[in-house]
C-alpha cells in the first residue's frame, strides 16, 4: 500500500537575544496596499533593491531555477506563482524581506518544507524561502537541541538517531519541524511523549514590526504561547527553534501490523480500534486505516484494504494482549507482524520519503469517544462508493490514535494555543490524486471527502487539526482553535495589527479586514 507512509511516517542569525530593531509604526493596511499585494505588481527597481539587500539569491519568473523553487509538496497549488522568491541565507535576509514587503505592499509568505495541506506556503506575493536554515545542534549531555527555522524531520533524525534523545513529532522526512510545532505536532511518539510543541523551549521570530524577537516562557510569553498551536503564517517568520528532548524510553520496543481486506473487516477494525483506545495506555501509539483500492472480481466492497499498526513502549507479550481485540473483531489478518525491535529501527520503519508528488485534500475531525456502530458501517459503505480507486487516485479513512491520553492531556486546553487536549483519536478522510488527473477526478474525491466528514460530524466535537488545514472548512476559527481563538486574535493585534502575515485561514486581528 504505497500511500500508507505519505504523512504518517519534520542558522541561527547574528543578532543577539534582544534581536534587531528598526522603528516601525504598525498601522492597518489600506485597501490600495492590499490591492497591490494581491495583484503582485512590483516594479523592477523595487526588486533590484531587494536583491541588493539579500546575502542569498532572489529568483524571478523566467530564472532557470524559479519553477523548481516555487513547487509546493501539494500539487493542488502548483498554479500559485509568487512575484519573486527570496532564498534567505540567514536571519538577516528574513528581516530584509519583511522590511521590503512592508515598504512595497507585497505579502510575504514563508516556506520551509513547503508541505502546507492547504497551500499556505504558496503566494502571489514574495515567497520567503528559509529552506537553507536547517542546521541542527544537539547537546548530547542535556538533550537540548537548537535548529534552524526550516530544519526538516530528516535533519533532526540524522542528529538524534542511535542516541538517548528523541523529538516526538512527524515522520515524513521532508516535512519541516517549524510547520509541525506551530500547529502542535503529532506522530507515532505523541501518545507517550506529548506534542512537538510541548517540548519547545524557545524560538526566534521576525515579526511585522521589523524586529527579531526571542520568545520563551519568560520573554514575549504571549507570542510563545501562540507559536505552540497557533499554526504558521500569522505572527511572523520563525528562524530558530530550541527544544528540550525527552529520553528514548527503551532500547527495544514492540511493534505490530495487521492487514485485512474487505468491507466487513474495515467496519470491525475501525470500530474495535477506537474502542481499544479508550483503554490503551500511553505506551501504545497506533493507527488504523481503510482505503478504497482497485476493484477486482469480488466487487467494490471486497476492494477495501485495511490495516492497523503501532509501537508499544513495553514487552511484546503485553502488546499482543492489547491488540487482541482487533483480531477478535475482524478475524485472522491476511498478514500479521508482531515483533520486538530496537527503538531506532522502529523509528526508521515509520519514517517515509516522498517518492512522487501528488495532490491531496484531507479533512480531519477529533473524536472524544467511539462513533456509534451504525456510523462505522456507513463510513465503510462510503469507502465502497469511492469514485476513484486506483493506486494513484483514491480515498481512505484513518483513525490516528496518537492524539489523546494522559500525557497529551496533562497540559490544559488553554495552556498552549493547541486546544485539542481531551480527544480520543483524530479521524482523517484522505483523498489523493495525481498531478495530471482530470478535474472530474479531483471534484469527485473532494465531494467524497466532504460526505465522509459529514457522516462523523454529528458525533464529534467541532474540532479539526490545524496542521491538516482545508480551505473548505467554513468555521475554521472554531475548529482549529476553539476557545483559544480570541486570545490568538489579541496576540495577532499586538504583534501584527496591520495583518502583514496572512492567508485564507490566518489569525485576524479584530480590526483587520477579513478578505485576503
Amino acid at each position: 500500500m504505497s500511500r500508507l507512509t505519505r504523512r504518517d511516517l519534520l542558522r541561527s542569525g547574528a543578532a543577539g537575544s534582544l534581536g534587531l530593531f528598526l522603528p516601525f509604526a504598525a498601522e492597518a493596511r489600506s485597501p490600495a496596499w492590499h490591492a497591490r499585494a494581491a495583484n503582485g505588481r512590483v516594479d523592477r527597481r523595487a526588486l533590484a533593491q531587494l536583491r541588493r539587500a539579500l546575502r542569498g539569491r532572489l529568483l524571478l519568473p523566467g530564472d532557470p531555477t524559479y519553477d523548481a523553487a516555487i513547487t509546493p509538496a501539494n500539487a493542488r497549488y502548483d498554479g500559485t506563482k509568487p512575484v519573486a522568491v527570496a532564498q534567505c541565507a540567514g536571519e538577516r535576509d528574513v528581516l530584509a524581506c519583511v522590511e521590503w514587503s512592508q515598504e512595497h505592499g507585497v505579502d510575504p509568505v514563508a516556506r520551509g518544507g513547503g508541505h502546507s495541506y492547504a497551500g499556505f506556503s504558496t503566494t502571489r506575493g514574495l515567497l520567503v524561502d528559509v529552506g537553507a536554515l536547517t542546521r541542527v545542534q544537539l547537546d548530547k549531555a542535556t538533550g537540548v537541541v537548537t535548529m534552524g527555522g526550516a530544519a526538516r524531520n530528516q535533519n533532526v533524525f540524522d542528529a538524534t538517531v542511535g542516541g538517548d534523545w528523541i523529538l516526538p513529532g512527524g515522520t515524513c522526512l521532508g516535512v519541516g519541524v517549524g510547520g509541525l510545532v506551530l500547529g502542535g505536532g503529532i506522530g507515532y511518539n505523541t501518545h507517550w511523549a506529548g506534542l512537538t510543541a510541548d517540548h519547545l523551549v524557545s524560538s526566534r521570530i521576525v515579526t511585522a514590526e521589523r524586529r527579531v524577537r526571542r520568545i520563551d516562557a519568560d520573554t514575549n510569553r504571549d507570542l510563545f504561547w501562540a507559536c505552540r498551536g497557533g499554526a504558521g503564517g500569522s505572527f511572523g517568520i520563525n528562524t530558530q527553534w530550541t527544544f528540550q528532548l525527552p529520553r528514548v524510553p527503551r532500547r527495544e520496543v514492540a511493534f505490530y501490523r495487521f492487514d485485512w481486506r474487505g468491507a466487513d473487516a474495515a467496519t470491525a477494525v475501525l470500530r474495535a480500534f477506537d474502542h481499544l483506545l479508550t483503554r490503551a495506555p500511553a505506551a501504545l501509539n497506533a493507527v488504523a486505516s481503510a482505503q478504497a483500492s482497485p476493484v477486482g472480481p469480488g466487487g467494490p466492497r471486497e476492494a477495501i484494504d485495511v490495516f492497523s499498526r503501532g509501537q508499544y513502549i513495553g514487552p511484546l507479550e503485553e502488546l499482543r494482549e492489547l491488540v487482541k481485540p482487533l483480531i477478535d473483531a475482524a478475524g485472522t489478518p491476511v498478514r500479521t507482524q508482531l515483533v520486538t525491535m530496537p527503538y531506532w529501527d522502529m523509528q526508521a520503519t515509520f519514517a517515509s520519503r516522498e517518492l512522487e508528488r501528488h495532490a491531496f485534500g484531507d479533512v480531519s475531525r477529533y473524536a472524544a469517544r467511539p462513533l456509534p456502530d451504525a456510523v462505522y458501517a456507513k463510513v465503510v459503505d462510503l469507502l465502497a462508493e469511492c469514485p476513484s480507486r486506483t493506486a494513484e487516485a483514491n480515498g481512505s479513512m484513518w483513525s490516528l490514535g496518537w492524539v489523546g491520553g494522559p500525557i497529551v492531556g496533562r497540559v490544559g486546553r488553554r495552556d498552549t494555543a493547541y486546544v485539542h487536549r481531551d480527544a480520543l483519536t483524530l479521524l482523517r478522510a484522505t483523498p489523493v490524486w495525481p498531478i495530471d488527473a482530470p478535474r472530474s477526478v479531483r471534484a469527485g474525491l473532494v465531494d467524497w471527502t466532504n460526505r465522509m466528514i459529514g457522516l462523523v460530524e454529528p458525533h464529534t466535537p467541532d474540532e479539526s487539526y490545524q496542521n491538516f488545514p482545508n480551505r473548505g472548512i467554513a468555521d475554521w476559527e472554531k475548529q482549529y482553535y476553539g476557545e483559544n481563538y480570541p486570545r490568538l486574535q489579541r496576540v495577532k493585534a499586538r504583534y501584527d495589527p496591520g495583518n502583514l502575515f496572512r492567508n485564507a485561514q490566518s489569525i485576524r486581528p479584530r480590526r483587520a479586514r477579513r478578505g485576503v
